[in-house]
């Protein structure tokens, strides 16, 4: 049995669910991606790049820029956000993605591949989808005007179900979730009870 873990949205927060939903834990708060906000704002100004004074990293919301959730990957888990429409760097094609973050009109997702399935972790959605073909379905996002970010490196294993660092019904049984094809269908997956 494969048990994900899956938040669910919160505020603006769906890119703070979107990186704990790709590493499988709740391994960011919001203070960790606010801070890492404030690290490019000051570094932005120090370079002469802010010319608003205002950031565009992160929001009072909870909303944060692909910059902040770059850096978060690449501090924790030396994991990187690749933009996939500006293709990819030498070497960087040999080694399929271990997961993609997602953008659209101000809300972020991941696909994640868990134990040999690839998973939609959506923190809008109540529960994950499994995705039978990930190419069909980053071809109709990508069709439908989402940025699609792929994520180079190894990302950590899915946590163990913890009530203690973690609501229990953020843990779900995928042996009782449906199916999502490239592009349609959904299911609920159960939550893990404690």
């Amino acid at each position: 049995m494969v048990v994900l873990y899956h938040e669910r949205q919160e505020s603006a927060l769906c890119g703070l669910h979107a990186l704990n939903n790709l590493c499988q834990g709740p391994y960011y708060a919001a203070g960790d991606l606010a801070s890492i906000a404030h690290d490019l704002d000051s570094r932005e100004r120090q370079l002469g790049l802010d010319k608003t004074h205002a950031s565009e990293n992160g929001d009072a919301s909870g909303n944060f820029s692909i910059q902040v959730l770059d850096e978060a990957l690449r501090r924790a888990h030396a994991v990187s956000l690749e933009d996939t429409r500006k293709g990819t760097g030498a070497g960087a094609a040999s080694a399929p993605p271990c997961g993609y973050i997602l953008h659209r009109s101000d809300h972020w997702y991941a696909l994640r591949k868990v134990g040999g399935v690839w998973y939609e972790l959506n923190s809008a959605d109540d529960a994950p989808r499994t995705l039978v073909d990930v190419d069909a379905a980053i071809a109709q996002l990508v069709a439908d005007g989402w940025s699609v970010f792929a994520a180079r490196g190894e990302l950590p294993p899915p946590m163990r179900r913890d009530s203690s660092i973690a609501p229990a019904d953020n843990w779900f049984d995928t042996d009782r979730a449906g199916t999502r094809g490239g592009g349609g269908g959904s299911f609920s997956a159960a939550p893990l009870r404690a």
